[in-house]
């Protein structure tokens, strides 16, 4: 009927425009929020060659997402399925506008009209195919949730369990309108039963067979406008969920931190009167584009230290919780702390002792419990790296606002301010560990340029058990002919410990304090057993003048071995099995998880892998200033990867870092298993199979 038809066509055009135009405003409104974030001087516009070709990779190539091969072939239908089906739906809004013309003879508009045959042939396979590769991998994801959620998940979604109901019944209303549409274009052509174009749709089709035109008419109108009815509703819905990662995540691919992240804002001293972040709207731009970027799939969860640990932290958790405090908690006059020290409702204990706080708020014991090991970056699918940096920015305003922190931090803020130490001890007693070693001093150099400048550390120069790698290392040295020097007691503690317990005005005092020493000296590179020396030296104290080359010691070591410049007797190889703990500093912020392998290999160690290795390590739970607080809640991180050493019957746990070492050492003491399975680092096993 003309009027019916006319209808149908105002209709249809007003409910686009009103879901499509809903769907804008809510886009909007969410730019604003990103946009609405602080200032921010960081670079993410360089290499503008390498951002696309890591957002094509990303994304279409579902590179990150495949490391979980069920879940990343779920999403990859979903995210196909997304385009191609988008041009089915657009035929049939099209459809529906145009209905008008058959009052003046014409059709609406079809594909079929304006495509070669098998063009159209090959459309009509692409919808087939995807929408009941869609509608399979819809249905089972609701039965995965139903059937128990996986453990990095938050609890059960209720908008995602939406979403999969808003694709479950978009294709099969999909195969309600398809099924009769092809089972009358088949009747009125006298076509055999099956469509090689469409085969579910014949499958689905065979069920209608004994219909008549009328019901398949009716039929046909009934799932048109079903299928219509949910495509716009789903529409207005997705700005409102996390799915808007669809859109958002694009532009936070293109424009990832390429070496800056893991790191609280600047802050310029000179020019601030509030250090740190107290509300969501003090955060970078950029941090702000990370939550609406996450896609919640709880990646971050599973690799997460403190989390597996027992601990309330989930990185997943943060950025939910600093996009509702965004989103929905910080309007108008209402505002929500973002930082809650609240007690915590007895009923959100867990059974392991963790618990989960109030959501739209980041807990004190959330912000404290984590170690800033990046294994969250890591396992990013959208390369979402503002977790620590977030958290550490929350620190700083607790720390230098507040005055509120852990209580154990405060002897290593206070040997750090007075000392240059976290442990307090005095600058004479970083050359006790060189003792008897004839170690050579920069400043005895008269001006002559050093090969290596050996950054002794903290630990290394006044922990018993780390001295023993620089003397092992000073051995190996020697034997190689390096050229190098220390600075003695002019050294001072690089700051990674204040920058990371949210002490920045500490840190930056500490940074150029050790720049303003350097400066008259003349070295190539530094040299470092600490790979919080290595990352803060190299790349952090860029921020503050410090434009240094460092190599960590495994570095060195395995180029000196690879030149064959280490005299090695092999022949005291021994039988020990050794699996190697990777430092998170060196292993996921400097990308140096080969060289300590290609070491332990060349030194002729028999190795066997922990599961979690290389950039998939799992934290020694003494990074983020961890190492000098205690952990109160759950189970110690250092215990838990002491027994996935052990788990790998080695006899041997081998480290990179003085960090580690303690945390190791500790956890074999712990579990009583110290005197058979020994803690060494990667300097010590070469020493000892130095030739005399």
């Amino acid at each position: 009927m003309p009027v019916l038809a006319v209808l149908q066509s105002l209709l249809m055009a007003a409910l686009s425009a009103i879901a499509f135009g809903f769907m804008a405003l809510q886009l909007r409104r969410l730019a604003r929020l990103v946009a609405s974030g602080a200032p921010s001087d960081e670079v993410l516009t360089d290499a503008p060659a390498e951002r696309a070709l890591k957002l094509v990779s990303l994304s279409f190539g579902h590179r990150k997402v495949l490391e979980d091969p069920s879940a990343g072939l779920m999403h990859a239908v979903f995210l196909y399925g997304f385009f191609v089906l988008g041009i089915g739906h657009l035929e049939v809004i099209l459809e529906g506008v145009t209905s008008f013309l058959s009052v003046f003879g014409g059709r609406p508009f079809a594909y079929d009209q304006v495509l070669p045959p098998g063009l159209s042939a090959a459309y009509h396979l692409s919808q087939d195919v995807f929408a009941a590769a869609v509608l399979a991998a819809a249905a089972i994801a609701l039965a995965r949730r139903f059937a128990g959620r996986p453990s990095r998940l938050l609890p059960r979604s209720e908008d995602g369990e939406r979403i999969l109901w808003f694709l479950a019944a978009l294709y099969v209303t999909f195969f309600l309108l398809a099924a009769p549409t092809l089972a009358l274009r088949q009747r009125a052509a006298g076509e055999a039963f099956f469509a090689a174009a469409q085969p579910v749709t014949s499958l689905v089709a065979y069920v209608y067979a004994g219909f008549g035109t009328p019901a398949l008419k009716a039929l046909r109108e009934l799932g048109f406008w079903a299928h219509t009815l949910i495509f716009l509703g789903f529409a207005a819905y997705l700005p409102t969920t996390k799915h808007m990662h669809l859109v958002f995540a694009w532009p936070n691919l293109y424009f990832f931190r390429r070496e800056r992240y893991g790191l609280p804002p600047r802050i310029e001293f000179e020019k601030s009167e509030k250090f740190g972040i107290e509300k969501v709207q003090e955060l970078p731009w950029k941090s702000l584009l990370d939550t609406f970027a996450c896609t919640e799939c709880g990646r971050c969860n599973s690799v997460c230290p403190a989390h597996a640990t027992g601990k309330p932290l989930m990185p997943m958790k943060v950025l939910h919780d600093l996009k509702l405090n965004l989103r929905d908690r910080n309007q108008g006059d209402a505002k929500t702390p973002l930082v809650s020290n609240a007690a915590i409702d007895p009923k959100a204990v867990r059974a392991d002792g963790g618990y989960t706080p109030v959501e739209g708020q980041v807990h004190v014991d959330e912000l404290w419990a984590c170690t800033t090991c990046a294994a969250c970056v890591e396992a990013c699918p959208v390369l979402i790296d503002s977790v620590p940096g977030s958290l550490l920015g929350l620190r700083q305003n607790l720390v230098m606002m507040e005055s509120s922190f852990p209580q154990e931090a405060t002897n290593a803020f206070k040997g750090l301010e007075t000392k240059g130490n976290p442990w307090g001890l005095g600058p004479d007693r970083r050359t006790e560990w060189a003792e008897g070693l004839d170690v050579p001093l920069m400043s005895a150099q008269g001006g002559r340029e050093v090969e290596y400048l050996l950054w002794v550390g903290c630990a290394g120069a006044t922990d018993p058990r780390a001295r023993k790698t620089n003397q092992a290392l000073v051995r190996i040295l020697k034997a190689a002919g390096v050229d190098f020097a220390t600075l003695g007691s002019e050294e001072r503690c690089n700051g990674d410990p204040a920058r990371r317990l949210g002490n920045e005005y500490v840190f930056a005092e500490l940074a150029a304090q050790n720049v303003s020493t350097l400066e008259p000296y003349k070295f190539r590179k530094i040299l470092v057993t600490c790979p919080h020396c290595l990352n803060s030296l190299g790349k952090e104290y860029r921020e503050h003048g410090g434009r240094y080359t460092v190599v960590h010691h495994s570095q060195l070591l395995s180029e000196l071995l690879a030149a064959g410049r280490v005299p090695l007797d092999l022949a005291k190889s021994s039988d020990e099995l050794v699996t190697f703990h990777d430092p998170c500093y060196l292993a996921r912020y400097n990308d140096g998880a080969e060289p300590p392998r290609d070491v332990l290999g060349r030194a002729g160690v028999k190795t066997v892998e922990m599961p979690m290795s290389g950039r998939n390590g799992f934290c020694c739970g003494a990074g983020g200033g961890r190492i000098f607080l205690e952990e109160k809640i759950g189970k110690r991180v250092n215990i838990e990867r002491t027994e996935q050493a052990l788990a790998t019957g080695a006899s041997t746990v081998a480290v990179g870092c003085p960090f580690c070492m303690t945390m190791m050492t500790d956890g074999t003491k712990a579990k009583g298993v110290d005197d058979k399975v020994k803690v060494k680092d990667l300097a010590e096993l070469v020493a000892e199979r130095l030739k005399q």
